[in-house]
């Protein structure tokens, strides 16, 4: 794992440039470094040492007529296979690098090379032959990359903080990705908080050629994925081919020449990795797992009794409340870049902290949930379906009947509006109320300039053109529309790029076998009933589990991976969130009316309840509000 950048085109103090963003992705790699300067192009590489700890590892890496160099950031699970195919093929090598197959493959195959990787990676090629300047990612996303789109200069970076040591950048705030951060809590690639900057999608291949004194630059998708329910399916069938997928996707990914461990929270996807990757190791696994004061958050016991089962070599790492500290909450909110509320980041990343003294390598068991259906969402979709077979002159009744006590208080303020939509909502409306913490009205009411801001909706209509819309079964074409979202949306904008935030801050490399690309695509063919019966969710994982878990982790309910922080910062920091989102310095006014979040804020300093929204709802949406202001206020964003 690696921090990457570089640009093709002109760049006033090129060097400088290149030094600045080195230092800059220094925690991503701290193993070493390498730029490499070409006539027309800059390559800069931050080495975390996982596999080939020799010099010969060392990025960038050349051909054998160095006319192509690549930097990768990532993991190339399949690059010994690889390599021997190049081998026959007359390439040589100097050292045992995944990475040094990218510019041979490349090579061979141009723009095509990234169909034949099977791993997690963000990757820069130059091609001097041509002056091309190629950059992909992954097909989920794992790792990040951002790039500026720009005539003199093409540019690209693992994080947006190194891309902001280019000069000339355009740094003005987008006001639809604030917007829209402000109903989903994270900002939809290929937004960021730049209007000069953009994210890479998953899978997305950009090939950008110097013409003289411009950069000219096209862009396409390498892969999109599909689903396509086999409606043929058996459960047993299904089960024993997720398992034999999951556990090829686990021997895959645990080639390390360092220290390698995993994360095993107690839950059922985490439970899973962990008993095959100590099966393959032949019991050499360590573990480790965070243990909270708070009970609600705490799940030890089924971690403990996991590591004892399988007999791994287990470390519960404690977190008290006074590790939550001001200068951690904002340090790490400052460090994304641009605004992000998912507050699991502060677990994540608490965790990574502490086993980066113990291990270099952790996996994970993220991804499990987008593709075997493990949200609760997807056992409410029949109840859903059910309640829109009524007729909307009902709801609007009951709607009717409801308002005056929204009024009073005694029912949620916005539940008689919602309860009128629910008869005229199509598919598209059910997934943006699942997944966007803010309704389209409160974010008009709430954002400056509304009127000028695209709907929300829009990008859930975009993964509806993924959909199986010509579905006659309506919970079978809503499921599919969740796990669209759950894929596109959801997974490489929040998770994920938390995963990456908050790990790589560390120096710590995770890797998630649940979503190896084979494993997953098979997913993609598991219809909604094999996923689902009644409320019971991930039902295939969980029919694994009940063969190779303990019984009481096995039928363990769900619970989200996450941390206290709230209370943290609800007791101990009241003081100091009114001073920045309501005090003279606050940057919120640039982009929200201030009588609409100023009530709200001044609630949450107050220890109190504001209107209807539970004390999570609110949570969620103060750190919202204090992300935009940490990467509004932010010296990188001026330098």
């Amino acid at each position: 794992m690696c921090g990457i950048g570089g640009w093709i085109g002109s760049q006033e103090r090129g060097e400088e440039v290149a030094n600045l963003m080195r230092q800059a992705l220094h925690h991503r790699g701290p193993n070493g470094y390498g730029i490499k300067t070409l006539p027309v192009a800059t390559l800069v590489h931050t080495r975390l040492s996982i596999i080939d700890l020799s010099e010969s590892g060392t990025q960038p890496m050349g051909n054998e007529s160095g006319t192509i160099w690549s930097v990768c950031n990532g993991e190339i699970y399949n690059h010994r296979e690889l390599r021997n195919d190049l081998e026959q093929k007359g390439h040589t090598f100097k050292g045992h690098s995944d990475s040094e197959v990218i510019p041979h493959l490349y090579e061979e195959l141009g723009a095509g090379f990234v169909e034949r990787l099977r791993g997690m990676f963000a990757v820069a090629i130059y091609d001097a032959r041509s002056r091309t300047l190629l950059i992909t990612r992954d097909r989920f996303g794992i790792k990040p990359l951002f790039y500026t789109p720009m005539k003199p200069f093409l540019g690209f970076a693992s994080e947006l903080r190194a891309l902001l040591c280019m000069k000339g950048i355009d740094t003005r705030p987008d006001r639809q990705a604030v917007y829209d951060c402000a109903s989903l809590l994270y900002i939809p690639a290929p937004e960021t908080f730049y209007k000069g900057i953009r994210a890479l999608l998953p899978g997305e291949v950009i090939e950008a050629r110097l013409d003289g004194d411009e950069v000219s630059w096209k862009a396409h998708r390498y892969w999109r994925g599909g689903i396509a329910p086999n409606k043929s399916l058996s459960l047993s069938k299904a089960v024993e081919q997720s398992e034999a997928l999951l556990a090829v996707a686990v021997r895959r990914q645990l080639e390390s020449d360092v220290p390698l461990g995993a994360l095993l929270s107690g839950g059922i996807d985490s439970s899973l990795v962990s008993t095959m990757a100590q099966h393959e190791i032949n019991g050499k696994l360590r573990t480790f797992n965070v243990r909270f004061p708070d009970g609600d958050y705490d799940e030890t016991w089924a971690a403990v009794a996991m590591a004892e089962y399988i007999g791994s070599t287990h470390v519960t790492l404690d977190m008290d409340e006074g590790q939550g500290t001001w200068d951690q909450v904002t340090d790490l909110l400052t460090h994304a870049g641009q605004p992000f509320a998912d507050t699991s980041l502060f677990a994540v990343n608490a965790v990574s902290r502490i086993m980066r003294g113990h291990v270099t390598v952790a996996l994970s068991g993220d991804g499990g949930d987008e593709v075997f259906g493990g949200y609760d969402v997807y056992w409410r979709l029949a109840r859903i379906a059910q309640m829109q077979r009524l007729p909307p002159q009902v709801w609007r009744a009951i709607a009717w009947t409801l308002q005056p006590f929204g009024h009073l208080g005694v029912v949620p303020a916005h539940l008689p509006e919602r309860l009128m939509e629910i008869g005229e909502t199509d598919d598209v409306r059910v997934a943006q109320d699942l997944f966007a913490l803010v309704h389209e009205n409160e974010l008009r009411e709430l954002c400056i300039d509304s009127d000028k801001m695209q709907p929300v909706r829009r990008l859930f209509e975009q993964q509806w053109e993924h959909n199986l819309n010509g579905s006659t079964c309506r919970v079978e074409r809503l499921s599919a529309l969740v796990t669209e979202v759950n894929m596109r949306l959801v997974l490489p904008n929040d998770f994920l790029f938390k995963v990456d935030l908050a790990s790589m801050k560390e120096g710590l490399e995770i890797r998630v076998p649940m979503l190896d690309e084979d494993l997953f695509a098979y997913g993609l063919t598991l219809p909604h009933d094999l996923k689902v019966k009644g409320r019971e969710n991930k039902r295939i994982l969980r029919e694994i589990a009940m063969r190779k878990l303990p019984l009481a982790v096995a039928q363990k309910p769900k619970h989200g991976f996450a941390v206290p922080v709230d209370r943290w910062v609800e007791i101990s920091f009241r003081e100091q969130v009114r001073d920045a989102l309501l005090g003279p310095s606050s940057q919120l006014p640039e982009f929200f009316k201030p009588e609409v979040y100023r009530p709200m804020v001044q609630a949450f300093c107050d220890g109190k309840q504001y209107e209807s929204l539970s004390r999570d709802g609110h949570f969620r949406r103060v750190i919202m509000l204090l992300s935009l202001h940490l990467t509004s206020s932010a010296d990188f964003r001026r330098t």
